[in-house]
């Protein structure tokens, strides 16, 4: 069964990089068309993604197909393929996190307008906030490129094997000299940093949807007076948090189930191709999604391309007073 669960794999992975470098691509120019001034937060935010759902798939799955070809890893590519991997799935869900906080945040406005004057150093503190998940993440994965090897033998007969530990996992070992630091780093707190974003994610999704069903009360309370392309940007924004919430979090909570709770998953061929789909689904999935918040209305692809041609309109309104 090993030579079809490799080539399954294989398939998996080249759909995967395929339909990735595509959805990813589209995303980035079909973004870079609406940029008009100023790099606006939720730019800067899919741009970012954008790196990492590339790193990913460019780095990670190239790395496994090679894997599965049948070529042997050395330590360094362990040390790659780890850290990249734990790099771009942490990024991937903070950033989504930092995605839905600011849909929130303009949907909060526009419902709840505040008579205070906006900030207008906004962009440079999400900038700053960006940067600083970029410095965490490498931060945290540090250890994982000091210390991942690949072992010289497996010890599986002594009993000390986790179930999560399994494939590649088992090829590419974090040693750190010390069981008890090796156990708490990668499967306590890699998993945490993980799981507690993920979850305050799902709790700012529900509030996105009580926003949205306040929005709609007030629509059909005919006290609403009306959207226009800034509004129905940040509807659309925050529609969309709520469906790539539910996939990153479906997708994570599913893998790490399958890793760490179901024993003897080498005996099915089709479970390495599956955890590599659960693994990248969400860096092939959500470009697609995400080209949604950038469709303003009916007659304007991807950006407001009358109000280029319109003369009228002083220069001194902004076309997105929430962005």
């Amino acid at each position: 069964m090993e030579p079809l669960a490799d080539m399954l794999e294989i398939i998996a992975c080249a759909i995967l990089i395929f339909v990735s470098i595509v959805g990813n691509t589209c995303l980035f120019f079909s973004t870079r068309r609406c940029i008009h001034g100023p790099l606006q937060p939720s730019f800067l935010l899919i741009f970012s993604l954008i790196f990492v759902h590339l790193l990913k798939n460019l780095v990670v799955n190239i790395m496994k197909i090679v894997y599965s070809s049948g070529s042997l890893l050395d330590s360094i590519s362990c040390k790659i393929l780890r850290f990249t991997e734990t790099l771009t799935t942490e990024l991937a869900i903070w950033f989504m996190l930092h995605f839905a906080a600011l849909y929130r945040h303009k949907l909060y406005q526009i419902i709840h307008p505040s008579c205070e004057t906006p900030n207008l150093n906004h962009q440079k503190r999400h900038l700053k906030v960006v940067s600083i998940l970029w410095i965490t993440g490498f931060a945290i994965c540090i250890p994982i490129l000091a210390f991942t090897e690949k072992p010289q033998h497996l010890n599986a007969a002594n009993g000390t094997e986790l179930p999560c530990t399994k494939g590649l996992n088992m090829d590419c070992k974090i040693n750190f000299g010390n069981q008890q630091v090796e156990y708490y780093y990668e499967k306590i707190f890699l998993v945490l940093i993980d799981l507690l974003p993920l979850a305050i994610l799902v709790f700012v999704c529900l509030w996105i949807v009580f926003l949205l069903w306040e929005q709609r009360k007030l629509t059909y309370g005919d006290i609403w007076m009306g959207e226009d392309a800034s509004e129905i940007e940040i509807f659309r924004g925050a529609k969309v948090s709520i469906l790539l919430t539910l996939l990153i979090t479906s997708l994570w909570i599913s893998h790490f189930v399958l890793t760490c709770f179901f024993k003897n998953l080498e005996s099915y061929p089709f479970i390495p191709a599956l955890l590599t789909a659960l693994s990248s689904g969400f860096s092939a999935v959500s470009p697609y999604v995400l080209m949604l918040v950038n469709y303003k209305v009916k007659l304007e692809a991807f950006c407001c391309r009358k109000t280029e041609k319109s003369t009228t309109q002083p220069t001194n309104v902004l076309s997105c007073p929430y962005a």
